[in-house]
Order: structure tokens, then C-alpha cells, then sequence
């Protein structure tokens, strides 16, 4: 029997292939931590978010009542961005960010929370609200209380959406 050559198409198009990549810089990975005040992320577009923290680790729909209430969201994590009309304009900060924001950190007790922002306004049962300095339109900072009264889910947002 008669052995087959290799296919030497296929065999230097593979070789082309490997040595392309090893050609490439790699590329350093996208810092994920968050801006000092994280409002600035308010207002970015889906490429802002891409340029700044590279791709998202995952991205999924979030399906409101109606329509005019669906969302995109890039999840990186510790942190994501809720995207409507091609803009961020919610931010869902977890406690495993694990950086200070507005003066506490994510999981922090209710106690610090308030020594850092004050006392908060009227909300749902289990949820605290405040809201932020201006930044050219309303920003809020819903605040998800969890065991222990624990920060668990802050939950910055455009009040205007």
C-alpha cells in the first residue's frame, strides 16, 4: 500500500498560521478597576467600555416589563454596565470589587456606609438610596443590603432613565 504525501497546502498553512500568532505583541490585559468616582462611567458608550476594560467576561440581555426597559449588560465580574440606547446608564458594583467607593467599600456594614454618604432617603424594604452630587443629570446610588446589613449590590444610576 502506497502511503498518501501530506498535504503540504495544509501543512504550510498551519505554519503560517502558528507563526502569525507568535508574531502578534500580546496584548496586556485592561485594568478593571473603576474610576475614583464611578459616575464617570455614566454616559460611556459600549466602545468607551471596550477601550477601557477590553472585552466584557460576559454580555447578556436583561429583559424589563416593557421594552423600553431592556438592557444590554457587559459583565466584567466584579462590576457591570447596563447599556440603553447605545449608552451606559447603570452601574452594578459587587462587594468582590473590593476597592473603596465614596469612602467604603462594597459589602461594607449599613454603619459605614452612612458615616461615609449620610443618612439615605426612603426605598424599598431591604435597599437604602442616595442621591449623588450633580454630574449634568440626576445620579443615584441604590444600595442592596444583604446578612449582617451588608452592602451587598450598589447600584449607581442616571435617576432621569
Amino acid at each position: 500500500m502506497m502511503r498518501r504525501p501530506p498535504n503540504s497546502f495544509l501543512a504550510f498553512s498551519l505554519c503560517f498560521a502558528a507563526a502569525a500568532l507568535g508574531a502578534q505583541p500580546a496584548r496586556a490585559s485592561a485594568p478593571r478597576a473603576l474610576p475614583a468616582d464611578p459616575a464617570e462611567l455614566l454616559g460611556a458608550s459600549p466602545a468607551e467600555l471596550f477601550e477601557r476594560y477590553g472585552a466584557p467576561d460576559a454580555v447578556y440581555a436583561v429583559r424589563g416589563a416593557e421594552a423600553w426597559q431592556d438592557d444590554v449588560a457587559f459583565d466584567y465580574t466584579d462590576f457591570a454596565a447596563f447599556i440603553f440606547g447605545g449608552r451606559v446608564w447603570q452601574l452594578l458594583i459587587r462587594p468582590s470589587y473590593g476597592e473603596p467607593v465614596w469612602g467604603f467599600v462594597p459589602g461594607a456594614e449599613l454603619e459605614r456606609v452612612q458615616a461615609a454618604l449620610g443618612l439615605p432617603e426612603p426605598a424599598d424594604e431591604g435597599a437604602l438610596e442616595w442621591a449623588l452630587p450633580f454630574r449634568g443629570w440626576p445620579v443615584r446610588l441604590r444600595v442592596l443590603l444583604g446578612r449582617g446589613e451588608r452592602a451587598e449590590e450598589l447600584y449607581l444610576y442616571r435617576a432621569d432613565f
